[in-house]
C-alpha cells in the first residue's frame, strides 16, 4: 500500500511539472507573439527559442533547488504563492541577464527590454498561480461535496471551530482527512470582515453571539475553540455557551501541552478544565533558572505523595537534580509517586522514606545519610474543618515538624529552606491557618539567628484538583445527583492550578533571601457559586434544574475572602511580575522560643482550649470564636 501510495505522489508531482512546463512555454511563446503585433519591436527567430527557454530552465532549476515541486497545491497557504513569485521573479532577471550576456537582444532597445520582461514576469506568475489557485478551489470544492455526500461518515461528527485565524483554519486543514474524528463543516469568528465568508471552504456561519443557532443549523456535533489569543473574560462566556449546547468541547491547548503527544488529535485539542472558566490569565516561569539552581543538587521533598509534594517532585525530577528524597507519612501516596518517577525518569536517583515531620529522631537520621541541599517542605495538616477539633493535633504536626525541620536545616547547612504556606495564615480565624502562621514565624526566627542557611516561604491560595479543595467535593456530588453544598453565596476564593503552585515554589527559590515570604498575584478572586454553576455545565448539566445548590452557612473559623498580606508587610516586586515578595515582620527572638516551647508543651499535654488561647497570644490577629467571647 505504502508503494502504490509512493507512486501515485511521484506520478501527481510529474503531471504538475508537465503542466507548469506546457503553461510556460504556451504563454511565453504567446505573449511574444502578440507584443510584437502590438508594439513597434521586431524579434527574431533566436528570440522565441532562447527567451522561452531560458526563462522555463531557470524557472525548473529553481523549483527543484527550493523543493518546490515537491508542494502539495491543493493544501497550500498564502506562502506558497509568495515563494512562486520569488522564483518567477529570479527567473525573469536570470533571463535578462543571461540573454544580454549572449546576443544582448539585438536590434532591441535596453529599455523595451526590461520593458518585455517585466510583462513576461506578470503573466507567467498571473497564469501559473491561477491555474494553481483553480486546483485548489476544485479540490476543496470536491472534498466538501464528498463530506456532505458521506454523511455522518462512520465515527466522524460535524464539527464547527470557533476563530478563523492562523489556529483554526490549520485545524480545518489538519482535520481534512479520512480518518480524522473531527469532521469540520463551519467557523464561527466575532471579526465582522469574515462575516459570511468562504475560508479553507469552509463557511463563517456567524460570531459567538449565535452559537446556539449555529449549532441547530449545522447539526453539530463537536466544537473546536481555537482562539489561543482570546482575552478570560471572552473565553468564559464563549466556553460556557459552548458548555450550554451540550456539543463536545475542546480546546486548541498551549504549545508546551502538546510536547511528546503524536497522535494527530491529541495533538490539535484538549478536552475544556475547570480552570478554562476562572477567568485568569495562565502564569509563565523561567524554568531555566530554576533548573539550573536545583540540578544536580540533592533535593528533600517533605509530603511528596500529597498533591503539591508530588507535583513538587515531579517538576524537580525535570530539572536532573542529583538525588530527590521524598519523606511523606502516608505510604500509598509515597508509593504512587515513586512508581510515576520510576516510569518517566528511571534515570533519576530517587529515595522514599516513610516516616513523619514530628518524629525528630527519624527526620535527624535522614539529614545525616542524605545532606540535602534544598528543603521543600510541603507536608502538613491542611483540611481546615478537622483541625478546628484538634488543635493539638495541628501543632504536633505542622508546628513542631517545621521546627524539627528548620533545626535540622541549620544543623546541616541546608543551602535553602522553603515552606509552603497559605493565605489562611493571614489573619487567621481557623486553626490551620493560625498553626501555618506559626510555621511562618518559625521560619522567621531561624531566619534571624541561622546566616548559614536561606529560610523563606511561598504563601499562595486554593489548589485546583488538590486534595481537600472544593473541585473534587463538587465533582463528587454532581455525580450523586447534587446538591452541591455551599457555605455561603458570597464566598470567594483565590485558586490556581498545580503546576503554577509548583512553579511559583520552585521558582521562588531561585532568588529567594532569607525571611521572605513571596506572594502570587493570583489575579481576581474567584467566586465559588460562580465555580460551581461552571462545574455543572461542564459536566453537561443545568444549575438549578438538574443540580440544585444548597447554602449551608460559614463553618466555624471559616472566612467570607482570603487575604495574602498581614497589616505591615511591604510588598516589593520580583523579575518576575507575577510574584512579590512580603518583607515578614521580624519575630521578638527573646520571647519568641519561650511562647512556642509553651505552644508545643500544651499541645503534647492535649489541651485543646490552652493551644487555642496560646495561639492567640502569640498571633494577635487570630480571630476564633472561643477567644471572642471572653
Amino acid at each position: 500500500m505504502t508503494k502504490i501510495k509512493n507512486l501515485l505522489s511521484f506520478t501527481k508531482r510529474k503531471l504538475a511539472l508537465l503542466l507548469d512546463f506546457t503553461i510556460l512555454v504556451f504563454v511565453t511563446e504567446l505573449f511574444l507573439f502578440i507584443f510584437a503585433r502590438i508594439f513597434p519591436v521586431t524579434f527574431e527567430w533566436r528570440h522565441y527559442v532562447a527567451l522561452p527557454g531560458y526563462f522555463i530552465a531557470f524557472y525548473f532549476i529553481l523549483i527543484f533547488f527550493t523543493k518546490q515541486y515537491r508542494t502539495m497545491w491543493e493544501h497550500s497557504g498564502s506562502k506558497v504563492f509568495l515563494s512562486l513569485m520569488l522564483i518567477l521573479l529570479a527567473a525573469t532577471v536570470g533571463t535578462f541577464l543571461l540573454s544580454m550576456a549572449t546576443f544582448g537582444f539585438r536590434p532591441i532597445t535596453v529599455r523595451w527590454q526590461a520593458f518585455i520582461m517585466f510583462l513576461l514576469f506578470l503573466i507567467s506568475y498571473t497564469a501559473l498561480s491561477g491555474t494553481k489557485m483553480l486546483i485548489i478551489l476544485l479540490y476543496v470544492r470536491r472534498h466538501r461535496r464528498k463530506h456532505v455526500e458521506d454523511e455522518p461518515r462512520g465515527h466522524q461528527n460535524n464539527t464547527a471551530i470557533i476563530g478563523a485565524g492562523w489556529t483554526g483554519t490549520g485545524l480545518a486543514r489538519l482535520f481534512e482527512n479520512d480518518h480524522s474524528i473531527f469532521k469540520p463543516v463551519c467557523f464561527i469568528d466575532d471579526n465582522p470582515q469574515k462575516r459570511h465568508r468562504i475560508i479553507e471552504g469552509l463557511p463563517v456561519a456567524g460570531t459567538t453571539r449565535d452559537i446556539e443557532k449555529i449549532v441547530r443549523r449545522y447539526h453539530i456535533h463537536k466544537i473546536i475553540f481555537a482562539i489561543p489569543s482570546c482575552d478570560t473574560e471572552s473565553k468564559k462566556r464563549i466556553v460556557g455557551d459552548c458548555i450550554m449546547t451540550k456539543c463536545e468541547l475542546k480546546i486548541v491547548p498551549p504549545l508546551q501541552e502538546m510536547v511528546n503527544k503524536f497522535d494527530q488529535n491529541a495533538i490539535a485539542t484538549r478536552d475544556v478544565r475547570i480552570d478554562d472558566l476562572l477567568g485568569r490569565e495562565p502564569m509563565v516561569f523561567d524554568m531555566t533558572a530554576i533548573r539550573e539552581y536545583i540540578g544536580d543538587r540533592v533535593v528533600l521533598v517533605t509530603g511528596g505523595g500529597g498533591s503539591i509534594g508530588s507535583e513538587l517532585c515531579r517538576q524537580i525530577a525535570d530539572c536532573k537534580p542529583k538525588k530527590l528524597i521524598i519523606l511523606d507519612i502516608y505510604e500509598n501516596n509515597a508509593y504512587d509517586i515513586q512508581m510515576e518517577l520510576r516510569r518517566h525518569h528511571p534515570e533519576l536517583d530517587l529515595e522514599v522514606v516513610i516516616g513523619s515531620i514530628a518524629d525528630y529522631e527519624r527526620c535527624r537520621i535522614l539529614f545525616d545519610t542524605f545532606r540535602p541541599d534544598y528543603v521543600f517542605h510541603a507536608a502538613a495538616h491542611k483540611h481546615v474543618p478537622l483541625m478546628e477539633h484538634v488543635p493539638e493535633q495541628a501543632v504536633k504536626n505542622n508546628v513542631v515538624g517545621t521546627w524539627n525541620l528548620c533545626e535540622l536545616a541549620a544543623e546541616f547547612k541546608v543551602k535553602r529552606f522553603l515552606l509552603i504556606s497559605t493565605d489562611k495564615a493571614v489573619n487567621p480565624t481557623n486553626v490551620m491557618g493560625a498553626s501555618k502562621r506559626c510555621c511562618e514565624m518559625v521560619v522567621k526566627y531561624h531566619a534571624q539567628t541561622c546566616p548559614d542557611t536561606v529560610f523563606c516561604a511561598v504563601r499562595f491560595g486554593n489548589v485546583l484538583g488538590s486534595n481537600g479543595s472544593v473541585i473534587p467535593l463538587f465533582r463528587r456530588q454532581i455525580e450523586e445527583g447534587g446538591p452541591i453544598t455551599i457555605t455561603h453565596k458570597d464566598i470567594i476564593r483565590y485558586f490556581m492550578t498545580i503546576p503554577e503552585a509548583v512553579s511559583l515554589v520552585l521558582e521562588t527559590g531561585a532568588f529567594s533571601q532569607s525571611g521572605e515570604i513571596f506572594v502570587l498575584d493570583m489575579g481576581k478572586p474567584v467566586k465559588i457559586l460562580d465555580l460551581a454553576e461552571n462545574m455543572i455545565k461542564l459536566m453537561g448539566l443545568k444549575p438549578y434544574e438538574d443540580i440544585q445548590i444548597k447554602f449551608t452557612g460559614l463553618r466555624p473559623g471559616e472566612k467570607l475572602f482570603e487575604e495574602l498580606l498581614i497589616s505591615g508587610e511591604d510588598m516589593r516586586k520580583t523579575a518576575n511580575q507575577k510574584i512579590f515578595i512580603c518583607k515578614q515582620i521580624d519575630v521578638d527572638e527573646k520571647t519568641f522560643r519561650g511562647e512556642l516551647d509553651k505552644l508545643i508543651s500544651l499541645a503534647k499535654d492535649n489541651k485543646p482550649e490552652e493551644v487555642i488561647e496560646q495561639m492567640h497570644a502569640m498571633i494577635p490577629t487570630y480571630q476564633y470564636p472561643a477567644v471572642k467571647k471572653e
